[in-house]
């Protein structure tokens, strides 16, 4: 109950994962009123980028938003990017037979290939032996995540434009490719050190403009710090506060005239 509590996104994350591409394996839709438009090649590509984007989001989640856990599904979503996009390539090969390969090549070949190989090399070093093995070289390497997005995008868009099959099952991939770009730069842009030092001065601005309320106890009975006076104070004299009393002097004339 406990490993569940503390790792239940990550399991959740990645039965997710499991579950489109069982249905995209069986030749279901992962979209919904498009079950008899299926096309497994296309679908396939597109979970590639929703995975990739999945990936490059923890980070900003985890910075400007204080989201730490964000961090640990970085990893699963980058796997399951690659995993889409290796069962992409299959399912084109086993259409296809390597026509795509003939000369002269379609030119959203060359930036998919490009994709694949940074894919790749980032799914074979995500792991601590990779890590200590390639030291300050290895972030270096993943940093090549952001190129591979775009190539990975710009080979969708043009493979999408050119395919005619494509556009008869799924008019509307071009434009949520192009929101995928989108959020694509977005995502790089956020990342600049001056764009992230800026943000984070604004993020911490509004926190202190924000007003601390902070809980207030009020007594039923407030305590009574003065005696109770019945009346109005403007009626309370000295005279009736103290009694008339005569000086000691005028008491001894009065008993000597006497």
């Amino acid at each position: 109950m406990i490993w569940l509590k503390s790792n239940g996104r990550w399991l959740a994350l990645n039965l997710f994962a499991l579950s489109v591409m069982g249905v995209v394996l069986s030749q279901g839709s992962t979209d919904l009123g498009e079950t008899e438009a299926l096309d497994p090649l296309l679908t396939n590509g597109k979970w590639a980028i929703r995975f990739l984007l999945i990936c490059l989001s923890m980070t900003p989640l985890n910075t400007y938003l204080g989201w730490s856990e964000a961090v640990r599904l970085r990893k699963p979503a980058g796997l399951w990017a690659f995993g889409f996009a290796a069962l992409h390539v299959l399912v084109n090969i086993r259409e296809a037979q390597f026509t795509w390969l003939e000369y002269p090549v379609q030119p959203f070949i060359l930036p998919g290939a490009l994709g694949l190989l940074i894919l790749i090399a980032l799914a074979v070093t995500s792991n601590r032996w990779a890590m200590r093995r390639l030291r300050k070289n290895w972030k270096r390497l993943h940093r090549l995540v952001y190129l591979a997005g775009n190539l990975v995008i710009l080979h969708a868009i043009l493979a999408t434009t050119a395919s005619k099959r494509i556009a008869l099952r799924d008019p509307q991939a071009v434009r949520e490719l192009q929101a995928y770009f989108a959020l694509l730069l977005v995502l790089l842009v956020v990342r600049i050190p001056r764009v992230r030092r800026a943000l984070l001065q604004v993020r911490d601005l509004l926190r202190r403009k924000r007003p601390i309320l902070l809980p207030v106890i009020v007594p039923d009975e407030l305590p009574e710090y003065w005696p109770q006076v019945y009346g109005r104070e403007d009626e309370v004299y000295l005279d009736d506060l103290y009694p008339e009393t005569q000086p000691e002097e005028e008491a001894e004339g009065e008993r000597v005239m006497a």
